[in-house]
């Protein structure tokens, strides 16, 4: 989350993809990599990011906002 804040998409969207490859139904992680994606650019790779993980944990897009992040 701290390259995300930082507005380092590149290294936020590589440590989100980490963690993926250990639990690729990590919620925190989908949701991160698909806000990261989004700013980049990629809307399509961000939006499935995105909807895959309130799929997983309703609540995700308010545990980010409580952290300044959107």
């Amino acid at each position: 989350m701290t390259y995300l804040k930082m507005g380092q998409w590149d290294s936020a969207i590589d440590d989100y993809s980490s963690a993926l490859r250990f639990d690729p139904k990590l919620a925190s992680s989908l949701y991160g990599r698909g806000l990261a994606k989004l700013k980049k650019g990629d809307t399509a790779g961000g939006d499935a990011d995105i909807a895959a993980a309130k799929a997983i944990e309703a609540t995700i897009v308010g545990d980010f906002a409580r952290y300044g992040v959107q």
